[in-house]
């Protein structure tokens, strides 16, 4: 038996074997190198037993030369009915053979040599100014955001992601205009959420986490978590399932906002299609939208049918304001299209705010209603609640939350 195979990936020179292999070079910071190919990036480091590397999504997993070259052997065709370890044997070996892509003692790494568990995600965060106005004034009275809010060198606020293993990959930044991903963060395979406390009543789902913040500074809930998706897609949505597991929540509320109303009902409907088991598939076309869901029981569908019936009825009503006539093409264009089939349900959805409006109330309360409440502000997003309330009168009553729930 061999045993010392792949053993020599301290000799590798990984960068150089990154460019070999058609990785592109990005960028060159003092601690790391980082490149781009394959649809991922990676961050090239170098500790005092040889370069290391990791992608941005885990830069807990630390992986070596031998790893790279596995990954690459793997899509290639190999001769003879050559299995993997073959070819990662043979690619090993020639790359050994290759002066050019070895570390020789003239060779002097142009990064500085850092300790295994480096996460150069971390090198980002400087702590928050005590003396900061506006939203982030007095954070350090505020439980649910100690530690979870930072700046940058440029004095722009950071929010830190977290991936599944619980790892800051990547940050929100708080720019002048919005808040965006933070240089090259892994915004696809994580979320930023808020300490979690004792006790927990609720979690609440957000666009981003300047819009929980200002949710927080207006109601100052205590035993709740706050969350935010940088990308709806099944990884970010299995972390945040992960977490309602953990936290034993039933409920779900949901607070999807965007520069428009409709925006925020876009990100619903995007959402729910990732929600464990509701079986809720939406398909887009270029002018309107095709969703797919289980019937469930006779009395949630009959509701739900009667809600997209009463609004094409009110909508062919509108029309009559307008035109004698009724032109069924240009209606049935704007309608909700809904058909049976066995015991899935088929909508075809106009891309219209009304309509995508009705839909998102009529799915949660007749078939989210005990898993899902969902909020929303009077004006476009929860920040520019924040400024409204903060603007009026404190003799003013307070709105209470619940009377943020979605409703038509």
């Amino acid at each position: 038996m061999i045993k010392n195979w792949l053993t020599e990936d301290h000799r590798i020179d990984l960068p150089k074997l990154f460019k070999h292999l058609g990785f592109r070079a990005v960028q060159r910071e003092r601690t790391h190198y980082l490149y781009k190919g394959n649809g991922a990036q990676y961050v090239i480091l170098n500790t005092e037993k040889g370069y290391l590397y990791y992608k941005i999504e885990r830069p807990d997993e630390k992986l070596s030369a031998s790893d790279l070259i596995t990954e690459h052997v793997s899509k290639t065709e190999g001769m003879d009915k050559e299995m993997l370890w073959d070819k990662v044997d043979t690619y090993y070996r020639e790359v050994l053979r290759t002066e050019s892509l070895l570390v020789s003692d003239n060779t002097e790494s142009t990064v500085e040599t850092v300790t295994k568990d480096f996460n150069h995600f971390l090198g980002y965060a400087l702590p928050l100014d005590k003396n900061t106005d506006g939203l982030y004034k007095n954070l350090d009275d505020m439980a649910p955001f100690e530690g979870r809010i930072f700046k940058n060198k440029e004095d722009e606020v950071l929010f830190p992601l977290f991936n599944i293993q619980n790892e800051i990959c990547g940050y929100f930044t708080d720019t002048e205009q919005e808040v965006l991903p933070y240089k090259k963060s892994a915004i696809k395979h994580s979320l930023w959420y808020s300490n979690i406390p004792k006790k927990i009543d609720g979690l609440f789902l957000f666009k981003n986490p300047k819009e929980a913040l200002a949710f927080h500074r207006k109601f100052q809930f205590k035993n709740v978590v706050y969350l935010a998706l940088g990308t709806i897609n099944a990884q970010t949505t299995r972390i945040l399932f992960q977490i309602q597991r953990l936290t034993k929540v039933d409920k779900l509320f949901l607070s999807f906002t965007g520069d428009k109303k409709l925006e925020g009902y876009l990100r619903d409907l995007h959402f729910i299609s990732y929600v464990e088991d509701s079986d809720f598939k939406l398909h887009l076309t270029d002018r309107d939208m095709v969703i797919d869901f289980p019937m469930g029981n006779e009395k949630s569908f009959s509701r739900f049918y009667e809600h997209t019936r009463r609004f094409n009825t009110e909508l062919a009503q509108s029309f009559l304001k307008y035109n004698k006539i009724i032109d069924q093409n240009r209606l049935n264009r704007y309608s909700i299209m809904v058909s049976k089939d066995g015991e899935q349900i088929k909508v075809r959805l106009p891309l219209e705010t009304n309509a995508i409006k009705l839909l998102v109330w009529s799915y949660y309360k007749n078939y989210l209603d005990k898993t899902i409440e969902i909020l929303k502000p009077t004006a476009h997003n929860w920040y520019s609640e924040w400024e409204l309330a903060e603007s009026q009168t404190k003799k003013r009553k307070e709105v209470q939350w619940k009377e943020y729930r979605i409703a038509l």
